[in-house]
């Protein structure tokens, strides 16, 4: 995968499924593993056997979750049997191991900035609420009030100035089994929730959706015995479940991973995909929009092996490629809307965002077109990515819906979406637009 280390450039995939004799990008080696001596599996039931906890312990292993919502449990053993174990009892229709994606961690170089005359001191340098247009559904009076929005990430910094109002801290959970609570343990969330919802407070930048309601499910963890940020499949299907049932109107999955369509499917990746489709589509049954980075390899979810990114491009959820300018720094006229260099693209696009480029690496300036947002510890950073483009889109969908009284249909959300991006590219859908770059101001126009 891309990176970049000056700056903090973001960075996507933050979790991938295994598959034999698939072609992965970036190096990194995805495996199953095991956080303690016990394995856990995925189990996806057509019924729950009565007893299943009993069954399950019988057979030497512990039930960790059961997600009644989609039909599927999360079990744990130590016995390298257990899964053919399982698989034979009633109601079962399939068991996988769970796999992990571990997230080599970027070095960070806090913004050097000097505040403008505006009423926030940075908002000077957020080219992308220029891009989107986001000041005319301010002053129209909709910054997202009523619209929560569920961060599944590292955890969001609740403290830092920029988001402390907005934080709805009572509700903010984590997923990871060893680490109970909400704190963050990367930057990446606390950036992802600033392009959402920084507040207008005079502070510094200001988010999409000022006025909405950052809701942070940690599903990234900190794995204690090597240090290295890692996120099990599991743990999202139980974050995208935990934030329909605390209110959420809108999911923000800045992460993902490949499987490629080329490859005769194993029955575990089929349960993978199947257990995601059920969550993502569970999640618009109870009137959440769901939203996803396209991802960062500048692949053709057509062609290219065609490659399949999860969670995006399956289900109901939205997939939104990134834009951003070239050496807009030395020309603010530059056009704001050019397709990343990372950006993934394809039918499967459904928005563009706003998640900078970095076209001009390393020349000076270059950074000035990646986005610019809040930072752990109470600072700021530049960062490009897909997972930058998707928040932007999130914060778009809470305008809708804070106009709409905080209750929208999810069908009725990307409509409005559809209807009020500028359509760039090819008319209509296209593979690098979809239906266009969000609008905010027309989003939320009469």
């Amino acid at each position: 995968m891309k990176k970049r280390l000056l700056l903090g450039i973001g960075v996507l995939g933050i979790i991938a499924l295994l598959i034999a004799g698939c072609s992965w990008f970036g190096g990194e080696r995805l495996e199953t593993k095991s956080l303690l001596p016990e394995v856990s599996y995925v189990v996806d039931f057509a019924f729950l056997p009565e007893g299943f906890e009993g069954e399950i312990a019988a057979l030497g292993g512990t039930v960790t979750a059961v997600l009644d919502e989609i039909g599927v449990a999360t079990v744990a053993s130590s016995d390298p049997d257990f899964a053919a174990l399982v698989e034979s009892l009633p109601g079962v229709v399939a068991v996988a191991p769970d796999v992990a994606f571990e997230l080599a961690e970027p070095r960070l170089e806090e913004a050097q900035l000097e505040a403008g005359p505006e009423t926030e001191p940075y908002f000077g340098y957020q080219w992308n609420m220029l891009a989107i247009e986001a000041q005319d559904a301010w002053d129209a009076g909709y910054k997202g009030a009523g619209a929560r929005v569920a961060v599944l990430d590292t955890g969001v910094d609740y403290t830092h100035p920029d988001l402390a109002a907005n934080v709805d801290v009572g509700s903010g959970a984590s997923m990871v089994p060893y680490d109970t609570s909400p704190d963050p343990v990367h930057w990446h969330a606390t950036h992802v929730a600033g392009i959402v919802a920084a507040d207008d407070n005079g502070i510094g930048v200001t988010g999409v959706a000022p006025d909405a309601t950052i809701v942070s499910v940690k599903v990234f963890g900190i794995n204690p015995d090597t240090g290295e940020l890692e996120g099990y499949f599991s743990w999202t299907i139980n974050g995208i479940l935990y934030a329909a049932s605390v209110g959420a109107d809108v999911i923000n999955l800045s992460l993902g991973g490949y499987i490629a369509h080329s490859e005769p499917p194993a029955n575990e990746v089929n349960l993978f995909l199947k257990v995601l489709r059920k969550a993502v589509n569970y999640a618009g049954q109870q009137g959440v929009t769901v939203i996803c980075s396209a991802g960062n390899d500048a692949l053709d979810g057509q062609g290219d092996g065609g490659f399949l990114h999860i969670p995006s491009d399956i289900g109901t959820a939205a997939c939104i490629s990134a834009t951003g300018p070239i050496g807009w720094i030395f020309d603010p006229t530059t056009d704001l809307d050019v397709l990343a260099i990372y950006s993934n693209y394809g039918p499967q696009i459904d928005f563009a965002a706003p998640g900078g480029n970095d076209v001009l690496y390393p020349d000076p300036g270059w950074h000035y077109d990646m986005v610019l947002s809040t930072l752990l510890g109470g600072g700021y950073t530049w960062a490009d990515g897909t997972s930058m483009a998707s928040p932007c889109a999130a914060g778009v969908a809470a305008l809708v819906i804070g106009k709409n009284g905080g209750d929208m249909k999810p069908a009725h959300v990307l409509r409005d979406l559809r209807q009020s991006a500028d359509d760039l590219g090819k008319p209509g859908q296209d593979v690098e637009y979809g239906y266009g770059r969000l609008n905010a101001g027309r989003a939320v126009a009469p």
